[in-house]
């Protein structure tokens, strides 16, 4: 801990929260920068304004079957439930904030603020694209109600997840968690079909007895910090798609559902570079990212097939748009190892690494590609739109079986550290 931070601690830990606060920021700058000079954020732009125009196709043509009520509890749930908390805190803070623990109080209701804040802007956000929608169908509760009813909701999952990172039981902590998203889940179904409003009140009462009954730390030090951990992680994840930057320990997941994959790997001295790179897509941040990339533009894209999107074309865009954003996330794993002691000490070829990124590049992105591509088959093929969907198709696979190999091969040759 620095001299600075140590007498900013002295004054209150209010002031250590904002200078920390605007370290991280001030140090993310330039990474923002390098993401803007990528041109991810015009592409991101021209998206939405497609997915406006899209939207208002969607709401001008619903069929009379449209799920309003699935649809709104797919978008509002996780925009609900997912209750960050940035806390800044470090490994060393166990030394030298746990004397101060009595003051904590008030540094944690200030991350409070700082994350329920943005996830009201966000909830806000979220009812603002899906009320339309609701409304244009058979929506019986008002547009009112409804935000009204969104905002106390997060207010109270943002109470709740605090409780559940005081709890002590880590299984308690995990089984708390499904079952608070499932009960939301639920709620936002009462609350669209305009009924079981009772359910409310029963599950306030419910969920107030298990977290009040339930062992729990004043603050949950090791849960804060490994939060922070994984936050920072993401970000770095992220920010390396971009640009070479230092990075911390990666962390690691089992993923059980996806771990059968390296298995499959033959034993051999050759596959040693390709099993590594494929465990750490496999099991750290990165595939976590991946994975919700490619379900949110399989999601996104089912909605603009389904809608036919600007005659197909703008559901074969939108398609290609997340091809090419889980490309740009892929980027990062030529970047994983590069600083490893042990590439120099074990008696493996360096020429097998830069295959072994290619192809597990090759594959993962190919795979993702396939997937978001998967709603273009099913909703424009039977509704003739088969250029669109057929040139989406081929594009991908353009992108992913020819430019992406070259220029990851094209970055690994001229990156300076490659030696």
């Amino acid at each position: 801990m620095s001299g600075a931070e140590a007498l900013t601690m002295e004054r209150s830990v209010e002031a250590l929260w904002r200078s920390r606060s605007a370290a991280f920021w001030r140090e993310s700058m330039p990474y923002f920068r390098y993401m803007a000079q990528s041109g991810l954020p015009g592409v991101t732009i021209m998206a939405l304004l497609a997915g406006i125009s899209g939207y208002g196709i969607l709401l001008r043509n619903l069929p009379a079957n449209f799920p309003f009520v699935l649809v709104g509890v797919l978008v509002l749930t996780p925009l609900i439930c997912w209750s960050p908390l940035r806390t800044w805190l470090r490994e060393a803070d166990i030394v030298f904030l746990v004397p101060r623990e009595a003051e904590m109080p008030a540094y944690i209701r200030r991350s409070m603020r700082y994350n329920g804040m943005a996830g009201m802007a966000v909830v806000l956000i979220g009812c603002a694209a899906y009320l339309p929608l609701y409304h244009a169908g058979d929506g019986r509760t008002s547009a009112v109600f409804v935000v009204l009813a969104s905002l106390v909701i997060k207010l109270l999952q943002i109470q709740a997840a605090w409780r559940e990172r005081q709890i002590v039981n880590g299984g308690s902590r995990r089984l708390l968690r499904v079952l608070r998203w499932v009960a939301t889940a639920l709620a936002i179904t009462a609350l669209l079909k305009a009924s079981l409003l009772i359910y409310f009140a029963n599950w306030f009462v419910l969920f107030a007895i298990i977290y009040t009954r339930l062992p729990r730390y004043p603050i949950p030090w090791l849960t804060l910090i490994e939060e922070e951990k994984r936050t920072r992680r993401r970000y770095t994840v992220f920010f390396s798609a971009f640009a070479d930057i230092p990075t911390e320990s990666a962390g690691v997941k089992t993923r059980k559902y996806a771990g059968w994959v390296a298995r499959l790997i033959p034993y051999r001295k050759s596959n040693a570079f390709f099993y590594l790179y494929t465990q750490t897509l496999i099991r750290t941040e990165l595939g976590g990212i991946l994975l919700r990339l490619t379900a949110l533009g399989l999601f996104t894209g089912w909605l603009s097939a389904y809608s036919a999107l600007f005659a197909g074309w703008g559901s074969a865009g939108v398609c290609l748009l997340f091809v090419w954003l889980t490309g740009v996330q892929l980027r990062a794993l030529a970047q994983a190892h590069r600083h490893s002691v042990w590439r120099h000490v074990y008696p493996l070829p360096e020429a097998t690494r830069q295959a072994a990124v290619l192809r597990v590049d090759r594959r993962a992105s190919l795979l993702c590609a396939l997937i978001i591509w998967l709603p273009q088959g099913i909703w424009l093929l039977p509704k003739g739109y088969t250029v669109q969907a057929g040139a989406s198709l081929v594009i991908a696979l353009l992108y992913v079986l020819v430019l992406r190999p070259a220029s990851v091969k094209k970055k690994m040759s001229a990156d300076p550290e490659e030696d």
